[in-house]
């Protein structure tokens, strides 16, 4: 027992980028990788910064920002996508959730939202998107989740349903096993998989067990992937020589 949860705290320290070889492989257009990965590099903002696990950072991966640049935002939703098709299509007659937690996660899945039909039509007969809030509204719908009326209108007992859970960065994982949590109590809706931009494995190499989200029992099932680590993003930072 105690060897099994050694194990699943190993993995849970480890990377979950995927290859860059399998990655290329699944790619609509090839020349997304170095791209995407170079303005993740290129849109550092130089530290030192104090990161709230109480890590010194050289610099602030400043990876949301880049899904709002207009020169580089559709490659990196095209990435998403062709990452979502590649690792998460469903068996024929089954449906994808993809859910973009507020707020990265949010603009992630509004722009896989305007942009599958143009690149990845085939996605739309078994994906479907949803904008889930931190906090429910206090005002008007009094919403949490935006999107198809099926999904919004969920309750904790409607039938279960799994999901693909979007953000820019992992660190601690503490953000999806928060929001794995709220989408499981809240509206009966499993966390099975997961997609980054980046992963910054190295903040979970020391982190005290109990702060390490992506150790959590809610994601023991869940197949976690980013595009990059950030040690790949790290080799193309601009530096003062």
């Amino acid at each position: 027992m105690a060897d099994a949860q050694s194990k699943r705290i190993e993995a849970a320290r480890g990377s979950v980028a995927m290859r860059k070889e399998e990655l290329i492989e699944a790619l609509t257009n090839k020349a997304d990788y170095d791209n995407v990965l170079k303005a993740c590099a290129n849109n550092v903002k130089m530290g030192p910064f104090t990161a709230t696990s109480g890590l010194v950072l050289e610099y602030y991966l400043n990876v949301a920002t880049n899904m709002l640049d207009k020169q580089v935002a559709a490659p990196i939703t095209r990435m998403t996508l062709d990452l979502i098709r590649h690792a998460f299509k469903p068996p024929p007659g089954e449906k994808a959730l993809v859910v973009g937690m507020e707020m990265a996660g949010g603009v992630m899945v509004g722009q896989c939202a305007a942009l599958c039909g143009l690149t990845h039509p085939d996605m739309l007969e078994w994906c479907d998107f949803v904008y889930c809030r931190k906090d429910r509204k206090t005002t008007g719908t009094v919403q949490q989740l935006e999107g198809p009326g099926f999904i919004v209108n969920r309750k904790p007992d409607s039938p279960a349903l799994k999901c693909i859970f979007l953000d820019d960065a992992l660190s601690s994982g503490g953000s999806m096993r928060d929001g794995a949590k709220l989408l499981k109590e809240d509206y009966n809706i499993i966390v099975t998989g997961a997609v980054y931009l980046v992963d910054r494995s190295k903040d979970r190499a020391s982190l005290p067990v109990e702060r390490l989200g992506t150790a959590d029992p809610i994601l023991r099932d869940a197949k976690v992937l980013a595009l990059y680590d950030l040690d790949e993003v790290d080799k193309h930072v601009p530096r003062k020589s």
